[in-house]
């Protein structure tokens, strides 16, 4: 997670002592801003939210380079009218999203009014029998409330999640996902994290189409990029690996949906192979989910690997 939200990291590089104070009023202006939140309707916040963040993130012109560079591999036969287009929709998505977390006890509360649930009948049959699962998610749509689907059929999901460097902010987050009703876990262990879960007989759920220097090379929209393989380890020790989504509905409700569970498609092949074919399946979910709401994927990261410089004509 970020270190600084309010500070440049050059200042603090220079000036060691204003790190705790900028710490403090840093996480001050959350809790203001949870206050404000926690005053009005759930949609008159998100709409707030999504309107003040999208106009704030989107002037960052190094995020709006990183996200309109994802974006244009994304859409490769748009329109740059139609690309900035979705490009500022991606930053309002920051605001959502934010509303989304701050407001997320209120949203599980009152889930009858929000969330609708669609699950496939194989899915189904496996959160029936209380499994430990793998539930894999991307950065599209309300992915934050995916984990709801714990709480709805009485499955322990573990929260998994990065420490903050800013411990009142720290507190802050855990705070807001204790609405989850699971256990609350730091990511630290890396993958031993999530096996010690699973063994336990937890599922866990991560968004995983994030960039993974130390990754393998895995298509994702027909580009080789390095990509996490955990969810295809996982599931080769013998744990579901099911797809999650949280779709955003007309009148700021929410479908949280599963898919059908994803296995080898050569049960025979190498073992390697076999995890890297189920990596291929889960990176062509989340492009399908992605193609079907490009201006809700939150891609204010580098995606893919920077193109190769161009060769150097030889001095004459």
């Amino acid at each position: 997670m970020a270190k600084n939200y309010l500070l440049p990291k050059g200042l603090v590089h220079r000036f060691h002592w204003v790190q705790t104070p900028i710490w403090m009023i840093e996480a001050a202006a959350f809790y203001i801003l949870l206050g404000f939140a926690k005053a009005l309707p759930f949609p008159v916040v998100a709409t707030i939210f999504g309107g003040l963040l999208g106009s704030f993130g989107y002037r960052n012109a190094q995020k709006r380079r990183v996200v309109q560079r994802n974006v244009s591999v994304v859409l490769p036969q748009a329109s740059e009218s139609e690309r900035e287009t979705v490009v500022r929709r991606i930053f309002r998505v920051t605001g959502l999203a934010a509303a989304e977390l701050f407001l997320l006890g209120r949203i599980w509360r009152r889930r009858a009014h929000y969330l609708e649930f669609s699950i496939h009948p194989a899915a189904q049959d496996i959160i029936a029998r209380k499994e430990a699962i793998i539930f894999a998610t991307a950065h599209v749509g309300a992915w934050q409330l995916c984990n709801l689907i714990g709480r709805e059929h009485d499955l322990s999901i573990s929260v998994i999640y990065t420490k903050e460097a800013n411990p009142w902010l720290h507190r802050f987050f855990l705070a807001r996902r204790r609405a989850f009703g699971g256990p609350m876990v730091p990511s630290a262990g890396g993958a031993r994290t999530f096996l010690r879960e699973l063994a336990a007989g937890n599922s866990v759920g991560a968004a995983f189409d994030t960039r993974i220097d130390q990754g393998e090379m895995v298509p994702f929209f027909d580009i080789p990029t390095p990509t996490s393989t955990l969810p295809g380890m996982l599931a080769m020790r013998g744990y579901t690996l099911l797809p999650i989504r949280t779709v955003r509905l007309p009148n700021f409700r929410f479908l949280i949906e599963v898919e059908a569970p994803l296995s080898p498609r050569n049960p025979h092949a190498p073992r390697a192979e076999q995890i890297i074919d189920l990596t291929h399946q889960l990176n062509q979910r989340f492009e399908a989910w992605i193609s079907e709401y490009p201006d809700q994927w939150l891609c204010m990261k580098r995606r893919w690997p920077k193109a190769p410089a161009a060769p150097r004509s030889p001095d004459v």
